[in-house]
């Protein structure tokens, strides 16, 4: 890893200590794998458990002892011990790590721990007072970089590809996930590491319910189908929704398609440094409401992302997140009509100095 690199992380752990002075903590134990990719820049495999302990004063990175050798190669990290996977007392490498606070308080993302790895952190440090900085540590990775923005960018244009590769097979008589091994064989091909989340195809009825997974359904005419997907490149994720139909369409899913696409990207044009994530959320759900169509809108109109395919803002009712310069998000708002079919369609947006930039480019047709 290279000296620029380097400080690239070393800059994020600094900021984090910045956290733990104003909490006055002396200790952070961190388990969520998206927090310690972001700050060791290691990629693990997603089977894999790893813990990063970072004080005022060092950085300790625990490792399984079959990833012992490559973490030592390739990241920045000088402290790099390993533990014995599938063993209760897994963390007795760091007892006498440990004994060096009297009555510590211990910043952990407790969202992320389940009940057993909490109860053993109380045993390992059972004089400490554990706090949760899982918030404090999100927001740190809201406002991206030049360097994250410029992955991120291939990430969006990697989604782009799989998009139109899957929409390319997507016709009457093929079954929905025909098309989706269709956009995970592209995103894999292209360079993500993974898709960022399961990629889904629903169609017709399955896309009103609706059902967030493919089926062997086969697509036909007068449905409306719902394609989302999103890959992982270099550790970031993108995230992108086309809906279409394989044939003709009735009047209703006609008018319904160009009415929340144009609620959409009326939606996107509001965008701007300043505005807070609850007014972008009430211009989308108010369009939407005075469309008739409120009640079949049932979730956010957008959410950022990054290393993790949901993080803040959370573009939502009376959120009070403010947008700035350089975070990424979607924009997403959906109807899911009954009887009719659902419509949404989702772009990735960069923030800019004075307003935004759409990163996603697939045509938004609705005749494939």
């Amino acid at each position: 890893m290279s000296n620029l690199e380097t400080k690239v992380f070393t800059e994020r752990i600094e900021r984090a200590r910045k956290v733990m002075e104003r909490k006055e903590l002396d200790l952070c134990i961190l388990t969520n794998r998206s927090s310690i990719r972001y700050f060791s820049g290691l990629r693990m495999n997603t089977a894999a458990f790893s813990i990063l302990l970072i004080s005022q004063d060092d950085i300790k990175y625990v490792v399984a002892r079959l990833d012992l050798l490559r973490a030592e190669r390739d990241c920045w990290i000088n402290d790099i011990i390993s533990f014995p996977e599938d063993t209760p007392d897994y963390l007795n490498i760091l007892n006498d790590h440990f004994k060096q606070w009297k009555n510590p308080r211990v910043g952990v993302e407790l969202p992320e721990l389940n009940y057993e790895t909490y109860r053993y952190f109380q045993e390992k440090l059972s004089n400490g007072h554990f706090i949760n900085i899982a918030a404090e540590l999100k927001y740190l990775r809201t406002i991206k970089s030049d360097e994250e923005i410029k992955i991120i960018r291939e990430s969006a244009n990697i989604a782009d590809k799989a998009m139109r590769e899957a929409l390319k097979v997507a016709k009457a008589g093929i079954k929905e996930y025909e098309v989706t091994a269709v956009a995970r064989y592209t995103l894999l091909k292209e360079g993500s590491e993974n898709p960022s989340f399961e990629p889904f195809l629903a169609s017709g009825e399955n896309s009103w319910l609706p059902q967030r997974y493919s089926s062997e359904k086969v697509l036909k005419p007068y449905e409306l189908n719902l394609l989302d997907m999103g890959g992982i490149y270099r550790g970031y994720c993108s995230d992108i929704t086309r809906t279409f139909s394989v044939g003709e369409t009735t009047p209703e899913q006609y008018r319904l398609f160009h009415e929340i696409l144009t609620v959409q990207q009326n939606t996107i044009k509001s965008l701007r440094p300043g505005i807070s994530a609850g007014e972008v959320d009430y211009i989308a759900r108010r369009a939407i409401e005075e469309l008739g169509y409120g009640e079949y809108f049932p979730h956010l109109t957008g959410h950022g992302l990054g290393i993790d395919i949901h993080e803040g803002p959370i573009i939502d009712k009376e959120r009070t997140d403010i947008l700035q310069k350089n975070m990424v998000l979607t924009i997403e708002p959906g109807v899911y009509l009954p009887g009719v079919g659902a419509v949404r369609i989702e772009d990735m947006v960069l923030i800019t100095d004075d307003g935004y930039e759409i990163l996603t480019q697939t045509r938004r047709d609705l005749i494939n």
